[in-house]
C-alpha cells in the first residue's frame, strides 16, 4: 500500500491555507452529509467547536497546521462519500481518526493489487482500515463461489515478511493494528436457501440452554430438540436445517426471519462473551469473537452491529430477507429492554410466552417499541427487491411509505440538521402536563380518586391521515383538515374555563399539526394560517390496521386474565383488582403490548445510533421511509385533543380536573369510587378495556393532595410515575 500516498502534498506554506481546501459551503456539506457534529470535528482537529463553526460559515479561515490537519479531514470525507480512495496524511498531520466514531473504519484506499476481502473471501483492490475489504456495510453479489481451501495454509506462508509489514504501518492514521487473529479453521460459506423454498412449520422462534449432552432447544409449541452445535457458525447452519420462522402478515409483505434467544448458558456453550461488547467493538466491521466466527461462513451482522438484540445474514444476502435474529439474554435482551418478563422463567415458559407475541403481534425482534415500529411497515408493507438477486420478494400493499422524506423544519427532532437552522420553535402540541390547587368547593370533598386512559395515544390514532411525500412550504394557507402537515397559527387567545388546562400548547404564533387545528375548528375558535409544512400527496390513514392488530392483541390477553369487553362494570372493577395477583407471564405480555404501542410512536422519530456512538449530535434523516416525526407530533396532538374533549364535557356535571399528567387525571370526589366521575349524566369517561376507556388508578385523602399541592408536586405525575402500569 505504499504506492497508494504519494499524491500531491496538501500542506502549502505555514501562512496560508492548503491550496485543496474546500469552500465554506463545501465543509459544512462534507461534515453534514457524514453525519458529523461540529464537536467531533473539532476534537478531531485539536480546535474549539467555535472555530469549526466560523470555518464552515466563511467568518475565518485556517490556516497553518491547523489547516493541514483539517485539509486531510475533509479529504478523507470526500474519499469515504465518493467511494474514492484518500491520501495518507503523515502522522504529524494526521487527524485525530479516534474522534470520528463509527466514521474511522469507513475511509476507503485502493492498493496496486488484489487480496481475499476478509469478509466474503472474494478478490478485491480495495482497503478499509488497512485490509482487504470492499467498501461498504456489503460486499457485492458473487458472481463465481469460490471453493474453500481444503485445509488452512501453515502460518508461514501467510506471514508477511518481517522487515515489509512495519515499513507501511507508522503514519497510518486509521486505528492501530491489531494483534494478528490466528487463521480460522475452513469453512464452506454458509448460503440461505431463497424465501420461496423456505418453511415455518416449527414455528417462529427457539430458545437455547446448555445441556450435558449439547444445546437444547425449545420452540414456542412446546416441543424440544437436541442441538450439537458447538460454536456460532454450526448453530447458524443447523438452524438454516429447521424450518423456523414466520410468515408474512400480509401477503404483500417480507416474511420474520427466526429468532434464536441464546440464554447465558448457551452463550458459554458457544464460546460466545458473557457481557455485551464495549461501543469499538459493536461496529459491524469489529473483531469481536462473535463477528469473527460468523465471517468464516461469510455471514456478517447488519449496519446496526452487536448488541442484546442483533442480525445476521449471508455478506452477499439481503438482511431484510435473509437474516437469523438474535437475542443474548446475558446482554441484556428482554430482562432489562422494557419486555419486563418475570424472574424464574425457565427456557421453555421464555418461548412459550415470545410465541404468543408472535402470534399476538409478531416475531419479536428488539425492544416492544422497535417491534411496534415494525408491525406498521409490516401491516403497511412497501414493494421490496431481494439486493442480491433483484428478484421481487415483496409486492407491496397501497397505503405503504415507500419514500425516505425530510422533516419540516419546524417538525425535525432536536439534532437533526434541519432543525439547527429552523428559525421557528418546533410543534408547540405536547400531552398535558398541568395542575392547580381545589377550590373551596372541591375541598369539602373527602377523596381524590386518580384515573388512567387506556393506550392514550393509541385511541384515536387510527384516524390520522399520513402523505407518503415531503412537505411544501406555504404562506397564508387556507386550512384543510384533511391536509396532513404543520401550521403557523397563534391559537393562545383561545377561550377556555380556568379550571381547565388550556386545550392547546405554545404562546403566540407556534407550530400545529393538521390534529390540533381540527380541534381548535371544532370549538369555533378563529384563526389564519401564517404559514404551512403540508403535504399535499394522497393521504390514507396509516395507522387503521396496525391500531386494529394492537387492539384485539389487548382484549385477546385480557381475556386470558379473565377481563372481557362486556363485563359489567362491578365484575370489571373487581376483576381489575385481582389484575396484580393474576398469571405473572400473561400480566408480562400484556405490559409488553402496552409498551409495544406507546414506545411504537417514539420510534418514529427516534435519532439514528452508530454501532460505537450512542448519542450522535447532529445527524441527518435516517434512510427509513418509516422514520416520520410529523406521524408522531400529529399522533401527540390527537391524544391531546381528545383528553381535553372529555375534560370539557366531563366538567359540566361540576367536576373539573385538578391535575394531569399526560393519561392521568386526577379528580375530588366525595366517593373513593371512579364511577362517581363515570356515571355522570355529561362524563366523557367510560370505565372499560378498550383504548380510551378508563380505569382506576388510585384513591387518596384530599388531604394528600393538599400535602402534595403545598411542595409543588403535580399529583397526577406522581401516581403516573408510582403506580404500576399494564
Amino acid at each position: 500500500m505504499d504506492g497508494l500516498f504519494d499524491l500531491n502534498d496538501l500542506t502549502g506554506s505555514a501562512g496560508q491555507p492548503p491550496a485543496g481546501l474546500p469552500d465554506p459551503t463545501e465543509r459544512g456539506r462534507l461534515r453534514r452529509r457524514s453525519k458529523l457534529s461540529l464537536h467531533q470535528v473539532a476534537d478531531a482537529c485539536g480546535v474549539s467547536e467555535a472555530t469549526v463553526r466560523a470555518w464552515e460559515q466563511g467568518s475565518s479561515t485556517p490556516r497553518g497546521q491547523n489547516a493541514v490537519t483539517y485539509c486531510h479531514l475533509l479529504t478523507a470525507l470526500s474519499g469515504r462519500l465518493t467511494a474514492t480512495p484518500v491520501p495518507r496524511p503523515p502522522a504529524a498531520e494526521a487527524p485525530d481518526w479516534a474522534a470520528l466514531g463509527a466514521l474511522r473504519h469507513e475511509l476507503p484506499t485502493q492498493a496496486a493489487d488484489e487480496a481475499e476481502c476478509w469478509r466474503c473471501q472474494q478478490p478485491t483492490a480495495q482497503r478499509v482500515g488497512d485490509r482487504p475489504q470492499h467498501l461498504g456495510t456489503r460486499c457485492p453479489t458473487l458472481t463465481t463461489p469460490r471453493p474453500a481451501p481444503a485445509a488452512a495454509p501453515p502460518p508461514a506462508a501467510c506471514s508477511p515478511q518481517p522487515a515489509a509489514a512495519p515499513a507501511a504501518r507508522p503514519s497510518l492514521p486509521l486505528p492501530g493494528p491489531r494483534s494478528p487473529q490466528p487463521p480460522a479453521p475452513a469453512r464452506a460459506l454458509l448460503v440461505y436457501p431463497p424465501p420461496s423454498r423456505r418453511s415455518t412449520t416449527d414455528g417462529p422462534l427457539m430458545v437455547l440452554e446448555a445441556a450435558p449432552q449439547g444445546l437444547t432447544a425449545h420452540l414456542a409449541d412446546g416441543n424440544i430438540r437436541s442441538c450439537t452445535a458447538g460454536d456460532l457458525p454450526a448453530l447458524l447452519a443447523w438452524t438454516l436445517r429447521q424450518n423456523l420462522g414466520a410468515a408474512p402478515l400480509r401477503p404483500e409483505a417480507l416474511p420474520a426471519g427466526p429468532l434464536l434467544v441464546l440464554t447465558p448458558s448457551a452463550l458459554a456453550h458457544l464460546g460466545l462473551p458473557a457481557a455485551a461488547p464495549s461501543a469499538p467493538q459493536r461496529h459491524p466491521r469489529s473483531d469481536h469473537p462473535l463477528l469473527r466466527q460468523v465471517r468464516t461462513v461469510g455471514w456478517q451482522s447488519d449496519q446496526e452491529g452487536l448488541g442484546p438484540w442483533m442480525r445476521l445474514h449471508p455478506s452477499v444476502g439481503d438482511p431484510a430477507c435473509d437474516s437469523i435474529h438474535l437475542a443474548l439474554t446475558g446482554w441484556g435482551a428482554l430482562h432489562h429492554d422494557a419486555w419486563n418478563l418475570p424472574t424464574g422463567l425457565d427456557a421453555g415458559q421464555l418461548a412459550r410466552l415470545l410465541g404468543q407475541y408472535t402470534s399476538l403481534l409478531r416475531t419479536p425482534l428488539g425492544p416492544p417499541g422497535a417491534c411496534g415500529h415494525q408491525l406498521m411497515s409490516d401491516l403497511r408493507p412497501a414493494p421490496h427487491r431481494h439486493t442480491a438477486t433483484r428478484a421481487l420478494v415483496a409486492s407491496g400493499a397501497r397505503g405503504a411509505l415507500t419514500h425516505v422524506v425530510d422533516p419540516a423544519p419546524c417538525e425535525a427532532p432536536p439534532g437533526h440538521h434541519l432543525a439547527d437552522g429552523a428559525a421557528q420553535d418546533p410543534p408547540a402540541d405536547s400531552d398535558i402536563h398541568w395542575w392547580r390547587l381545589p377550590t373551596e368547593q372541591e375541598a369539602e370533598r373527602a377523596y381524590v380518586v386518580c384515573l388512567a386512559v387506556n393506550l392514550l395515544h393509541l385511541a384515536g390514532s387510527n384516524s390520522i391521515r399520513v402523505a407518503n411525500g415531503p412537505a411544501e412550504h406555504m404562506s397564508y394557507p387556507a386550512f384543510d383538515r384533511k391536509m396532513p402537515g404543520s401550521w403557523l397559527v397563534d391559537l393562545s387567545a383561545a377561550p377556555h374555563h380556568r379550571r381547565l388546562p388550556p386545550p392547546f400548547a405554545g404562546k403566540g404564533p407556534a407550530w400545529h399539526t393538521t390534529a390540533a387545528l381540527a380541534y381548535a375548528d371544532d370549538r369555533k375558535v378563529q384563526f389564519r394560517p401564517l404559514e404551512g409544512w403540508l403535504r399535499p400527496a394522497p393521504a390514507v390513514p396509516y395507522l387503521d390496521p396496525w391500531y386494529k392488530r394492537i387492539r384485539l392483541a389487548r382484549l385477546a390477553v385480557l381475556e386470558r386474565l379473565g377481563i372481557t369487553e362486556h363485563m359489567d362494570t362491578p365484575d370489571l372493577l373487581a376483576a381489575l383488582r385481582g389484575l396484580p395477583h393474576a398469571d405473572a407471564g400473561q400480566r408480562a405480555l400484556l405490559h409488553a403490548l402496552h409498551a409495544t404501542a406507546e414506545d411504537a410512536f417514539t420510534a418514529l422519530a427516534q435519532p439514528p445510533t452508530q454501532p460505537d456512538q450512542l448519542a450522535p449530535a447532529s445527524w441527518t434523516t435516517p434512510d427509513l421511509p418509516t422514520w416520520r416525526p410529523d406521524l408522531r407530533a400529529a399522533v401527540v396532538a390527537n391524544a391531546r385533543a381528545n383528553l381535553h374533549r372529555k375534560l370539557a364535557l366531563t366538567a359540566r356535571d361540576g367536576y373539573f380536573p385538578l391535575a394531569v399528567a399526560g393519561d392521568h387525571v386526577l379528580y375530588a370526589t366525595h366517593t373513593p369510587h371512579l364511577s362517581e366521575i363515570t356515571e355522570q349524566p355529561n362524563s366523557g369517561f367510560t370505565i372499560g378495556i378498550a383504548p380510551g376507556h378508563v380505569r382506576p388508578v388510585a384513591a387518596h385523602p384530599l388531604q394528600w393532595l393538599t400535602d402534595r399541592c403545598a411542595e409543588g408536586i403535580n399529583a397526577a405525575q406522581l401516581l403516573k410515575d408510582t403506580c404500576p402500569s399494564w
